[in-house]
């Protein structure tokens, strides 16, 4: 009997931790949209003396999720922006395209390799020739700015984010916030509340169960001894 109610004890602390950490998960997934649906990162500022700022490979992969057959999650692209100014009164372009193009039209030209989600100041400098055609002149963007707003659908593939001055000058300084918006996550975050509000109770129930300590019965009083009654010597 003890080792049933240990075992209740501890899965009911397990399901109290899961549940707790799928609330917690759920409220911040509900919380960090706007009203608009967006996810916003704070604003960073990126700079260097290189010709262009390029950021990390980004690798997608939308293929639907499924679950017993059925489709659990879906979707083509997700909705990105990236909001950019100049900080040294240069105009900036920004530019979206495969990995493959960006690397074509940058090989041997001296760019610094950055997260542009991060303050940065050189670090990931790669050397080379100091000037490049201009970017605002290439076709093989798959979305580009100038004018500090770049909204772009996220699909599959391999992408590369290039930042350059819109002349291919070098020295390129840039503040840049990113934001996306990602669909289903209210839902998603809504029921990993209810999940983790059921969680907790039914861990509470199994602790409570695992732990309670139940009164023993008291034991059944002698019966009286009858003073007439005759003790007989053995």
């Amino acid at each position: 009997m003890r080792i049933g109610k240990l075992i209740s004890a501890i899965l009911g602390g397990m399901m109290i931790l899961a549940g707790f950490g799928m609330t917690v998960g759920g409220a911040v997934a509900v919380a960090l949209p706007d009203d608009e649906g967006w996810i916003e990162s704070p604003r960073f500022r990126v700079s260097s003396d290189a010709v262009a700022l390029v950021g990390e490979d980004i690798d997608v992969d939308l293929d639907p999720e499924f679950i017993g057959g059925r489709t659990l999650v879906s979707w083509e692209a997700i909705p990105a922006r990236l909001e950019f100014d100049s900080r040294n009164n240069k105009d900036v372009f920004i530019g979206v395209a495969s990995q493959a193009d960006v690397d074509r039209y940058l090989a041997g030209v001296a760019i610094d390799r950055v997260d542009l989600f991060h303050d940065h100041d050189g670090g990931g400098l790669v050397f080379g020739t100091a000037e490049v055609v201009a970017p605002t002149d290439q076709d093989f963007w798959v979305a580009s700015s100038t004018d500090g707003a770049l909204d772009w659908d996220v699909a599959d593939g391999e992408w590369t984010i290039a930042v350059l001055n819109a002349d291919g000058s070098p020295g390129v300084d840039v503040a840049v916030t990113a934001a996306a918006k990602v669909p289903f996550l209210r839902g998603i975050g809504v029921g990993l509340i209810i999940f983790g509000i059921v969680g907790l109770a039914l861990g509470a129930t199994l602790v409570y169960f695992g732990v309670r300590q139940v009164p023993e019965r008291p034991a059944p009083p002698a019966p009286p001894v009858d003073p007439q009654q005759p003790v007989t010597a053995s």
